[in-house]
């Protein structure tokens, strides 16, 4: 029988912050599908992949730049079985985390696409950053935890903040996070007490809306104009 959980949500604001924006983070385990398909179509359900780490060379890390942004380790250094220093029996004091293209500890790969393999595992570092590439401005983002055990995820938007905290799950969890904003989200960390275990993450994804057929409709006819008039413009020439 799974360990009951328990998520913490608290909301901060700094007293300088000029604007208020909505932020949340929602968790469901992934066998709730149908939580995860309304949680999607609700904002769009044209699912865009930003990153599942499929192109990222396996290997140890301390800043990694990726599609969905930038990946530092920071905090204390792991000193579990999926640690650094226990993969390559060496006494680093430098916090890593990896690309790895298989299973362990119940960590592993959850793309669902033909041949993929690869995920990003924690190295039980106890802090792990995302800043976002904000040249993509997306207000909502999801991805898969694995195995959380004890982790917490913080994201930031502009001067708030919300975190989520995970503790007593049975190993070999997984969890969808879906995380919704009013403005770009800048930037996600993950922070756990325990340098003994650590944690998965994969599928690095947004949603975008699907256009409505009517404005489909006023789309076509607005490219027509633009193309006739063109024509016009050519044939005065």
């Amino acid at each position: 029988m799974k360990k009951l959980f328990l998520i913490v949500c608290s909301l901060t604001m700094l007293l300088n912050a000029s604007e208020s924006f909505a932020l949340t983070i929602d968790a469901y385990e992934a066998s709730n599908t149908v939580a995860i398909s309304n949680w999607i179509s609700n904002l769009g359900a044209n699912v865009v992949v930003l990153e599942d780490f499929e192109n990222v060379k396996t290997g140890w890390y301390q800043r990694l730049n990726t599609s969905v942004g930038t990946f530092t380790a920071g905090g204390q250094i792991g000193i579990g079985a999926t640690s650094y220093n226990a993969s390559h029996d060496v006494d680093s004091n430098d916090p890593y985390f990896s690309i790895r293209d298989e299973a362990w500890y119940g960590r592993g790969n959850t793309t669902e696409t033909g041949g993929a393999s690869n995920y990003l595992d924690s190295g039980d570092i106890t802090e792990l950053y995302l800043d976002l590439n904000l040249t993509l401005s997306v207000t909502n983002l999801f991805f898969i935890l694995q195995d959380p055990s004890d982790v917490r995820a913080t994201t930031k938007v502009n001067s708030e903040s919300v975190t989520q905290t995970f503790s007593g799950l049975s190993n070999g969890s997984l969890w969808f996070i879906g995380i919704s904003a009013d403005d770009a989200i800048s930037s996600i960390s993950w922070t756990t007490s325990n340098q003994n275990d650590g944690y998965g993450l994969d599928d690095f994804s947004t949603v975008t809306p699907v256009p409505e057929p009517a404005t489909m409709l006023l789309l076509g006819f607005g490219l027509i104009g633009i193309a006739g008039a063109s024509r016009k413009k050519l044939f005065k020439k």
